[in-house]
């Protein structure tokens, strides 16, 4: 072997343990999940199957997968009861939770995070989240066990950066860790000589707060043990591929946001990626005026529906090449998409009724038994994300207002 080959091996083998030229691949590959979410749904005329069963006639929107239809389970009719009483987007915070009232919830954690929660912290970056598109206050859809906002990334170059660049400031993020741990040694050790002197009440509060502490002392650790790793190196030149990047380009803020989604986990950096587009102001697509916002409201004009359906086949057939990269991509033993579960789904189940019901969710994954549509009116989409939580092996029988788990295998 080369040395400059090994030498770039080496760095990479840090994050990819299973590369078979080190002798390092194991029996078993790590389970993996993409999420993504679309705002402002989709025109459900052309997407959902007007019968339950295979996918033997697709409407238009549908056959854009079609690619991935033996690998596909459909549903639609599905509700999140607990978002129903907001108003405008705002219920669309709580797509992946169930809940958008914090003082209402019974689960704080979206699912995504419990996923990744599950999967633990063996790569860099426990999860990503990405937002292809503007940030407003009713596009934070990820939350952690806490119940706060996980940071959702929308700059293509930065997560690039993040995933794959230098650190041009190492000896000041080393700087800023150290302090980190002192200021959390300085705390755990001030609140334990507090801890006789407090009331049974104070002591739960007290407890709460340290776990909190806890958690950010692990993160630390975690920062401080990656800090002096090398980030993997990729065959994605950033400064050609975003060179004619544009933000108001629907087809390329996708486009770009999936290919980045699939190479941090192709190279490990995560094992659990969330997606969420929201919507443009404008665009850079001569033949669409106007706003993804304002189409979306199309009180059914024919001129405004065909424009949000160009829009939406173009985002449809770039979630579906972003299927079709997985299934040409290695990781460790085995290709990619057989390691990943994705899910597709949407925050509103239409964004022209504003309801927040009769959701759609599409699930790809290589294992799917029976793959096809199957309408479940008014269930809750707590049950299909129980399901996702026990097919990576969480021991749990409850997420949210779950009242049973879908087998999404069979």
């Amino acid at each position: 072997m080369q040395r400059r080959t090994f030498l770039k091996g080496a760095g990479v083998a840090l994050l990819l343990p299973r590369l078979e030229s080190f002798g390092q691949v194991e029996d078993l590959s790590p389970r993996r999940m993409l999420t993504i979410v679309n705002h402002l749904s989709f025109y459900q005329p052309e997407l959902i199957p007007k019968t339950d069963g295979p996918f033997e006639k697709p409407p238009a929107l549908l056959a854009n997968l079609s690619d991935h239809f033996p690998h596909l389970k459909m549903y639609s009719g599905m509700n999140n009861p607990a978002v129903q009483n907001g108003f405008g987007h705002t219920p669309c915070v709580g797509i992946l939770s169930g809940y958008f009232n914090k003082l209402h919830r019974k689960n704080r954690v979206s699912i995504d995070q419990a996923i990744a929660d599950h999967m633990g912290d063996d790569t860099r970056f426990r999860s990503l989240v990405f937002q292809a598109g503007e940030n407003l206050n009713f596009s934070q859809i990820s939350w952690d066990k806490h119940g706060l906002p996980v940071h959702q990334l929308d700059s293509p170059r930065k997560i690039f950066n993040l995933l794959f660049g230098v650190n041009e400031n190492e000896k000041v993020q080393q700087q800023i860790l150290d302090e980190d741990r002192s200021i959390l040694d300085a705390v755990l050790s001030q609140a334990k000589s507090m801890e006789k002197r407090l009331t049974a009440t104070d002591r739960e509060k007290m407890d709460e707060y340290l776990t909190s502490v806890r958690d950010a002392e692990k993160t630390v650790r975690k920062q401080a043990h990656w800090s002096g790793r090398p980030k993997p190196e990729v065959d994605y030149d950033a400064n050609d591929e975003l060179k004619h990047f544009d933000r108001k380009s629907v087809d390329d803020y996708v486009a770009t946001l999936l290919d980045l989604a699939v190479l941090a986990l192709e190279t490990d950096s995560t094992r659990a990626v969330t997606v969420q587009i929201p919507f443009w102001e404008g665009f850079k697509e001569p033949e669409l005026t106007g706003n993804y916002h304002d189409l979306s409201h199309h009180g059914q004009k024919p001129d405004k529906v065909e424009k949000l359906l160009k829009m939406e086949h173009g985002i449809l057939n770039r979630i579906s090449d972003a299927l079709t990269t997985m299934k040409q991509r290695k990781a460790g033993n085995s290709v990619l998409f057989d390691q990943t579960t994705t899910l597709l789904t949407a925050s509103m189940g239409s964004a022209n009724a504003h309801n927040f019901d009769d959701l759609p969710a599409l699930v790809f994954d290589s294992r799917v038994k029976t793959p096809g549509f199957s309408r479940r009116q008014d269930v809750p989409m707590s049950n299909l994300y129980l399901g996702l939580l026990q097919q990576f092996g969480a021991e749990q029988d409850q997420f949210g207002e779950s009242n049973s788990a879908f087998d999404l295998l069979a």
